[in-house]
């Protein structure tokens, strides 16, 4: 008799219960949506976190902390981690003052590079990778040219986050001041890091593609691209169930010589 053959990859975790947000186990509540479900379980991600929550006493990150965290703002949020693969430069043209790109920015489940652009069916025959973005400029970068240091990578660092209704600006929309919020604080974290003190957003630009359109749950993405000195510079995304890019980021984070605050998304 043959053994089942074993099913899609599920990281274990343990419900926190401290974590202040208005779901109790906001990791649960994502793996009964199908497309959330299958970014959690992918073998490539490192980690998944429950982000903390709970007022601190000083007051900060209360924006985050306090007026984003509630069953109509944002009610569930978690975040996860995986490693994108260092990609070569399309041509040796390629300028040196903007992050080197090409290929899928994919990694095997086993952690070796997968094929650039391309895959192959059961018959052999070729044909195009999905990337893991649709966002050229998020999975562009790293490297040596880059700045990027092996022994602490461009990680990818991403946040589910389900929307409620009061987010909207127009009926039906969220306002435009969020896309940057979002991403700042994702952008942020991956910014920090790569700065042991942390890191200080100073330039910031948002492209704004569609609408998004509370209640719904989206993705949010954010990596570094290029370290030049104390500059950080990352790139993220706002997208949707289907890939769809909401928004794109850009920008620059200066990194600290004293301890400073922490994204808290």
């Amino acid at each position: 008799m043959s053994s089942p053959k074993p099913g899609p990859a599920v990281k274990p975790h343990s419900a926190p219960t401290d974590h202040n947000q208005p779901v109790a186990d906001p990791v649960a509540h994502f793996k009964t949506i199908p497309w959330c479900a299958a970014l959690l379980s992918d073998p490539a991600v490192i980690d998944i976190i429950v982000p903390d929550r709970r007022p601190l006493p000083t007051g900060e990150s209360s924006f985050v902390r306090k007026t984003m965290n509630t069953p109509t703002t944002i009610k569930a949020c978690v975040t996860f981690y995986r490693m994108v693969k260092p990609l070569k430069p399309k041509s040796s043209s390629s300028s040196s003052s903007s992050p080197s790109s090409g290929g899928t920015g994919e990694v095997s489940p086993a952690g070796g590079a997968s094929p650039v652009g391309q895959s192959k069916s059961k018959s052999g025959e070729k044909k195009p990778k999905k990337p893991l973005s649709a966002s050229e400029a998020l999975l562009s970068g790293g490297g040596k040219e880059n700045g990027e240091d092996p022994r602490n990578p461009f990680i990818l660092f991403n946040a589910l986050a389900d929307l409620g209704p009061d987010l909207q600006s127009f009926a039906g929309t969220m306002h435009g001041g969020l896309y940057n919020v979002l991403m700042d604080e994702v952008m942020g974290t991956a910014a920090n890091f790569q700065a042991k003190h942390g890191a200080y957003t100073i330039t910031f630009t948002t492209n704004f593609r569609r609408a998004v359109n509370p209640p719904q749950v989206i993705l949010i993405r954010g990596r570094v691209v290029r370290v030049d000195g104390r500059k950080i510079h990352v790139r993220g995304t706002v997208e949707d169930k289907d890939g769809n890019i909401m928004a794109e980021g850009s920008g620059i984070w200066l990194a600290m010589d004293r301890h400073v605050g922490r994204s808290q998304l």
